[in-house]
């Protein structure tokens, strides 16, 4: 995880106009996963991690009932600054969108970008064998055959972005991808296309950058200072979230995955130090009354397991079955 410091000498304005809790949410399903994304930290919620995805007609089942992003830290003077999202009922403390350079946001701009962007992998593929075909032959790249998730990717700079979108892109890196003239912005038609980030392994030439295009991914931004924290108080980190989910399409253990990148910007005009953060999850293996928990650390393991051979029942107010 990224943690970038965006610092400034001005001063940090109070709310011009409290954002509202965001409220879209999709799912990814291009394997054998259904997991619902939101844009409030908060994913999969309520029982919305489904493996294997069932077919029509059949129920679905979830062994996690909820999740979302934990963000915490001392300042220099030693003041503990934390956010969170555990269930929304119990209060919540992002909002939707990127923060300022002042690390403040509005209303407006929280609407705007209460809104997921999603490029599929075969769009992407599609849009590099004819950037491959233009160099090939020495001809121009033809923009209008570009497809649409594309070309209104939220690249920094992207000179198409109106023609979609009634607001204007933060002057600042947002949506991964493969600068293809190394120009510093988004221009499908000038060769570039989207792909993941990911710290370690960046491409150094287009056909390493074609290895890094997923079937499927999803980008969205966040915040903690859109207006009072209602789950764990007052004071806000200042902090901008980028995330960057995608899944593949495989014949292999990898078709029953989804991948989460998250991407922090510290935009207050001060250091947070001894910073951390961590996934909350609350898994629920049936029965919720008799789930343990445990983890593996020399694998980066987590599991949950049921205390017995049977779920529910000894004790529990959940009927009881075998797993």
């Amino acid at each position: 995880d990224n943690i970038d410091n965006n610092r400034n000498t001005s001063e940090v304005t109070n709310w011009r106009a409290a954002c509202v809790r965001p409220t879209k949410q999709i799912e990814m399903q291009v394997n054998n996963v259904r997991a619902r994304l939101l844009t409030g930290g908060d994913i999969w919620s309520e029982a919305q991690y489904i493996v294997p995805k069932p077919a029509p007609g059949q129920l679905p089942v979830s062994a996690l009932y909820a999740g979302g992003v934990w963000i915490g830290g001392v300042d220099r003077a030693g003041n503990i600054k934390l956010s969170g999202v555990t269930y929304r009922s119990q209060g919540y403390d992002f909002f939707a969108g990127p923060l300022d350079i002042n690390g403040t946001t509005e209303q407006v701009q929280c609407q705007n970008w209460d809104r997921f962007f999603t490029v599929k992998g075969v769009s992407v593929r599609n849009h590099y064998n004819n950037i491959l075909k233009s160099k090939e032959t020495g001809t121009k790249l033809t923009c209008d055959s570009i497809p649409e998730d594309v070309r209104y990717w939220p690249g920094q700079g992207n000179p198409y972005w109106r023609e979609k979108y009634n607001f204007n892109l933060p002057d600042q890196p947002l949506g991964a991808y493969w600068d293809d003239d190394q120009d510093g912005i988004y221009d499908p038609c000038n060769g570039d296309f989207p792909l993941i980030d990911i710290r370690g392994c960046e491409p150094d030439n287009i056909s390493e950058a074609k290895e890094l295009i997923p079937d499927e991914m999803v980008f969205w931004i966040y915040n903690d200072n859109g207006g009072p924290q209602s789950l764990s108080g007052p004071q806000s980190i200042q902090m901008e979230v980028q995330v960057q989910s995608f899944a593949y399409s495989t014949n292999d253990e990898i078709n029953d995955m989804t991948f989460y990148r998250y991407k922090l910007i510290n935009k207050a005009n001060e250091d947070l130090v001894d910073c951390y953060f961590s996934m909350w999850i609350d898994p629920d293996l049936g029965c919720y009354q008799d789930d343990l928990i445990g983890c593996d650390v020399s694998r980066s393991l987590a599991y949950v397991y049921n205390q017995d051979a049977v779920d529910g029942s000894n004790g529990t107010a959940c009927e009881g079955t075998n797993t």
